[in-house]
């Protein structure tokens, strides 16, 4: 039953944010409060904040790929991979699209800084239904919902060149995974241990949004740093739990997949 009210769940979320009125992008998203350059670099601080991800990205995909494809502590069945490989190229790759994005903020940019999060949403997204739900459906879904992601941003981008910017679908894929994740962790038993860190991982990611959204603010609190740079070292922070959940799980019970 709870299968199928998540089901049912995902279908009604998607269409209303279709119903929703056009959601244009804020023209102040590319406005930033910390402008500093240091070594010839502008914008440094919102720039270098991304090293972080590159380097969790890395340390993830590394734990990923020198994992054995036989049965693991981390995986019961090998194909589960997909989705948190899906998750760290998308860290990984989103700490170069940032940074290029933050040297010159603009939306052209902009796009190489949302593909490689898209990405990152997916594969967690597909990571905790194979958790939490079924190992085949996280490994089926993944690669679908990663196609979406990807979608998500050239629509939005082709809206905004033609006058009518529209981020309805970008929204969903980006808050859809953290609206879920309580009532997946509520309501279905997990697979591994180390199952609480999700909800560790959503209040890295709250409060990411919230620095992004008080930018200014913290950046004249503290003077040395940014909300928005302070943004990505709590994101990075929120993938990292990811992998130290990873390296360090086991499977609660040894079960067969039973095709789903």
């Amino acid at each position: 039953m709870q299968k199928i009210i998540l089901s049912i769940a995902l279908i009604l979320s998607i269409a209303f944010a279709v119903s929703l009125d056009r959601i244009p992008q804020n023209p102040e998203w590319l406005r930033f409060a910390d402008h500093r350059s240091w070594l010839g670099v502008p914008n440094f601080g919102d720039v270098f904040s991304n090293l972080p991800f590159v380097i969790v990205g890395f340390m993830g995909l590394r734990f990923l790929f020198r994992l054995p494809d036989d049965r693991g502590k981390a995986f019961e069945f090998s194909w589960e991979k997909a989705a948190p490989t899906t998750f760290f190229t998308g860290v990984f790759l989103a700490g170069f699209g940032s940074a290029w994005f933050h040297l010159n903020p603009d939306n052209a940019r902009l796009v190489w800084d949302r593909l490689p999060m898209t990405w990152a949403f997916m594969g967690i997204f597909c990571q905790l239904i194979s958790d939490r739900i079924s190992a085949r459906a996280g490994y089926l879904l993944v690669f679908p919902m990663a196609g979406l992601g990807l979608f998500s941003v050239i629509a939005w981008y082709w809206t905004e060149l033609h006058g009518a910017g529209d981020l309805r679908l970008y929204f969903w894929i980006q808050f859809a995974p953290i609206f879920a994740i309580p009532f997946l962790l509520l309501f279905f038993p997990a697979r591994y241990t180390y199952g609480k860190a999700y909800w560790g991982v959503m209040l890295c990611y709250a409060s990411a949004k919230a620095l992004e959204h008080f930018d200014a603010a913290v950046f004249q609190a503290l003077g040395f740093i940014s909300g928005h740079s302070l943004k990505h070292l709590f994101a990075a922070g929120s993938a990292w739990i990811i992998f130290h959940m990873l390296a360090h799980r086991q499977p609660i019970t040894s079960t067969k997949e039973t095709k789903g």
